[in-house]
């Protein structure tokens, strides 16, 4: 039964495609092919394969399968021409064919097509088609399937781009991309994680006092710093300083002359080596050091002046810059009054702030005032006493050149009338002259200025005034003096500066007696009640009676910054915390004694002051407006 279904489909396909020749003249072929489709005898005769029994080679077509229920395995039957891309395939039937008089052209290549009987009816066995072979019948070498495009895997750093289905490489390997090793890892590829030869190993740098022990490969740190080992506020260790470290001036040589505590001569001068060091310079050197002050020469503690030289052969200056520029002269401040070591230096930075502001003494380094930071002095190696780095009071104070004869700077030396402006000097005994030519062309420059101030009527004082000294420097002076409790520098301890011979600027100098602090630093002033007003000076007499009105407009300008509650306080603190604690406590042993111990008051007192003078000077300045 089989074999004849089979038989009938392939004669139905080859009266399909007969039909197809549009262009056929062959009449014969037309009357066979209707023969077929009407079931001549022709057609049986037809040579057609007869048609195959069950075996395991061959299979039969799908149509036979529907009716069956049995399923082909590798061999499929074709009854001509179609192509079948799926494994089972359907017999082929001319649906494509059209009727001839429905077509005017025909391609040339079907006209000429031949036929091969062997392809018109055949039991299919077709190849698996790969990368580079089509899927081809291995009977009637039909073609179904294209090649397939080869899968390539990625290329690999030892293997090249591999097809997956054949098997076929492409290109090279993309070889290893190395990084170069660390302290901690082989030399490795960033592709596929390769590793070639050893890590390289952590090098190590010594660990110091602020760093631990660093590998100057990676930066990787082991352990911890070491830590500073302070001695006197320098590292033992690496030399750093302290967060509040303290210059040092080391002396060596005999300096007993001048130590002595019960010495008070100015004139004995010693030879010495010296040593300077702070955070960013070591200088040495030689020096002539001596006694500086008045009053304070009785005291346990002595100030000094010290001048710097090369060698000590003492031919050539040398200059130090601490801050202001080079210089080679300065003085140390003992400031055995004050045990803070701040009224002297702090009061002066206030004062220097009022210049400024009213654009005095511009040239100078500290607008005419003095400047200074803590030093610790060791003498032969043993801790002598905390002291400040001053500015001196002489030229380079006020930016003079110490060849101009009219470059001139005096001091009152004591109380006498002269200083007081009560009588005119007939000498400079009473007026030291601390920069400038010591002669009688300053003597009557100072004359001129203590005769007109003295002898002039008020009218004249005050039309002339600004002839013979300069008013915004005058009225500073005043207002200094009452806000700072300044009764020590009416007369006596009071610089007048020149740039001319004519016109004088009075600036304040030596100010630890200040605050409310009495002179010898042991007790207060009552300054419950009163102001200063510069005691029985002529001068100050003069300036508080004929200039109320500036006085207090200028008193009210400096309370707004300068002489703010907040501004005195915080410079103060400023100045506290420059100085070690325990270079507070060196002190502390060395020179508090029951033979002499050290006077003064902290700034909390400083701070009672202002709030107990302040207010009176407000309610005092305000009535003046």
């Amino acid at each position: 039964m089989k074999k004849i279904i089979a038989l009938c489909l392939a004669l139905v396909l080859i009266c399909s495609l007969v039909a197809c020749k549009k262009n056929s003249t062959d009449t014969e072929s037309k009357s066979n092919i209707t023969s077929v489709q009407t079931g001549t005898s022709d057609a049986e005769d037809s040579s057609s394969p007869e048609a195959p029994d069950n075996s395991s080679d061959d299979e039969i077509p799908n149509d036979v399968e529907n009716q069956t229920g049995s399923t082909p395995s590798d061999d499929q039957i074709d009854l001509g021409g179609g192509e079948n891309n799926t494994d089972t395939q359907q017999p082929e039937t001319p649906s494509d064919v059209e009727d001839d008089e429905g077509e005017d052209k025909e391609d040339s290549t079907a006209k000429d097509e031949v036929i091969d009987p062997g392809k018109l009816f055949c039991f299919h066995k077709y190849t698996q088609n790969g990368c580079t072979e089509p899927k081809v019948c291995v009977k009637c070498g039909r073609t179904v399937k294209p090649a397939n495009p080869h899968k390539y895997t990625a290329g690999s750093c030892t293997e090249p781009k591999t097809c997956k289905v054949c098997g076929i490489t492409k290109g090279s390997p993309l070889g290893h991309n190395y990084k170069d090793a660390t302290c901690e890892a082989p030399k490795t590829c960033t592709r596929c994680g390769d590793t070639q030869g050893k890590a390289l190993g952590h090098n190590y740098k010594v660990a110091t006092c602020t760093v631990a022990k660093t590998c100057t490969r990676c930066g990787g740190t082991q352990g911890a710093a070491l830590g500073h080992k302070y001695v006197r506020g320098e590292c033992s260790v690496c030399n750093d300083y302290s967060e509040t470290y303290c210059p040092k001036l080391y002396f060596t040589g005999d300096m007993s002359k001048i130590t002595d505590p019960k010495q008070t001569s100015k004139k004995i001068e010693c030879d010495i080596n010296f040593e300077y060091r702070s955070r960013d310079q070591i200088v040495d050197g030689a020096a002539k050091i001596k006694i500086q002050g008045t009053s304070s020469t009785q005291y346990a503690k002595k100030n000094y002046t010290i001048n710097f030289y090369e060698d000590s052969s003492y031919g050539s200056k040398k200059k130090i810059n601490v801050g202001w520029g080079a210089q080679s002269k300065y003085c140390l401040k003992a400031n055995w009054i004050d045990k803070t070591h701040s009224r002297n230096v702090v009061t002066a930075k206030l004062a220097a702030q009022m210049q400024a502001k009213y654009g005095l003494f511009t040239n100078a380094p500290h607008n005419g005032t003095i400047d200074g930071f803590p030093v610790e002095i060791y003498i032969n190696g043993e801790f002598h006493g905390l002291y400040t780095m001053n500015i001196p009071k002489d030229e380079w104070m006020f930016g003079m050149d110490k060849n101009n004869p009219n470059h001139i700077v005096i001091c009152g030396e004591n109380w006498n009338d002269p200083v007081k402006f009560k009588a005119i000097p007939q000498d400079l005994k009473d007026w030291a002259v601390e920069a400038g030519p010591d002669d009688d062309a300053t003597l009557k420059k100072v004359q001129r200025l203590v005769d007109f101030v003295l002898n002039s009527s008020d009218e004249e004082f005050k039309a002339n005034f600004d002839q013979y000294l300069d008013f915004d420097s005058t009225i500073n002076y005043y207002i200094m003096m009452n806000c700072a409790w300044l009764s020590d520098n009416s007369g006596k301890n009071m610089l007048l500066a020149t740039y001319d011979g004519k016109v004088w600027y009075p600036t304040l100098y030596d100010l630890d007696t200040s605050w409310g602090t009495h002179w010898r630093g042991d007790s207060l002033y009552n300054y419950s009640s009163g102001i200063v007003n510069g005691g029985d000076s002529v001068l100050w007499q003069r300036v508080r009676t004929l200039y109320k009105k500036e006085i207090a407009a200028r008193y009210f300008e400096l309370r707004e910054d300068v002489l703010s509650k907040e501004n005195i306080l915080a410079e103060f603190n400023n100045f506290k915390t420059s100085i070690p604690k325990e270079v507070l406590d060196r002190e502390t042993a060395k020179w508090n004694t029951a033979e002499h111990p050290i006077p003064g008051y902290d700034i909390s007192q400083i701070e009672e002051y202002i709030n107990t003078v302040f207010p009176r000077l407000d309610a005092e300045f305000n009535k003046w407006k």
